[in-house]
């Protein structure tokens, strides 16, 4: 076997070890073997055809000039595949209570899941995608950003000498490293562009104030602590193309639309809440 490896390669060796999971159900779902396929192997008298390991080796992408080389590999996983099954059919794992509780939250979870994809069917459509993202570029057309970094201590004094340091001709991104106190310090203080507003607002209008290439004279208060900010960029938005984004767009209106699912059915539904202690912990809501 060792051999074998080393003439194949790590790379198709590790597509072989990936797929061998799913290589039964692969070979199932292609088309069935012909009846004179060449049988490659008999494992307790199941036979294993080649048109079955061809199967698994398309599955695969296998390039056709590694056929060769590939299939002997193919064929001893799809040997471990049948053991493995006999193994698992003599154990009557699907009698156990716990696998049955195992498959009845999986067949829920899917039945949720197929019933979700359906009702979003009609709701997600290209039209709306469109719709969002015209609505998203009118909200962003000619909108300012900047690009900022920033400090964060925990002191009012902490960040005057900051000030005092960088007056002095620090690197603001040094100190941000050495520091910052906040979960951005490892990059400098870097907190990417953001528009007027996007985040805590003491900090963004702070920013805003500043010309490129400037930062404040004086620290600004959040309740995340003391900060100095330094504004590397200001410019107007770009709008993403709709390709770059309609992933996104398309996961915002799928979320919207079961937010309004769910909604509408709590507020006809008549729903009472109880504490660990048993009593109500709310009014019951009555249906329509």
């Amino acid at each position: 076997m060792s051999t074998l490896v080393n003439k194949i390669g790590p790379v198709l060796m590790a597509a072989v070890a990936i797929a061998m999971v799913t290589m039964a159900g692969i070979a199932q779902a292609k088309e069935a073997p012909s009846s004179d396929s060449a049988v490659l192997a008999i494992v307790n008298g199941d036979k294993i055809l080649k048109d079955d390991a061809l199967n698994a080796l398309k599955s695969m992408n296998v390039p056709a000039a590694d056929t060769d080389k590939v299939l002997p590999v193919v064929v001893d996983q799809m040997i471990n595949e049948k053991l493995i099954n006999s193994e698992v059919a003599k154990a009557q794992i699907e009698k156990d209570p716990a696998f049955q509780a195992r498959l009845a939250l999986a067949k829920a979870q899917l039945v949720r899941t197929a019933y979700l994809e359906k009702y979003l069917k009609d709701k997600i459509t290209d039209q709306a995608v469109k719709s969002e993202y015209e609505k998203l570029k009118k909200e962003n057309k000619g909108k300012e950003e900047v690009h900022a970094r920033h400090i964060l201590v925990a002191t009012e004094e902490e960040a005057k000498q900051i000030i005092k340091d960088l007056d002095a001709g620090a690197r603001f991104e040094t100190l941000a490293k050495e520091r910052s106190s906040g979960p951005t310090a490892k990059n400098g203080g870097d907190v990417g562009y953001f528009a007027q507003g996007e985040i805590v607002p003491e900090f963004s209008n702070a920013a805003f104030q500043l010309k490129a290439g400037t930062y404040t004279k004086t620290p600004i208060k959040t309740q995340f602590g003391w900060h100095v900010i330094y504004v590397e960029d200001r410019r107007t938005r770009v709008v993403p193309d709709l390709k770059d984004v309609e992933t996104s767009i398309r996961n915002k209106l799928g979320q919207e639309a079961v937010e309004k699912l769910v909604t509408g059915l709590r507020a006809k539904a008549d729903i009472k809440r109880f504490g660990m202690d048993g009593k109500p912990v709310e009014e019951a809501t009555k249906k329509n």
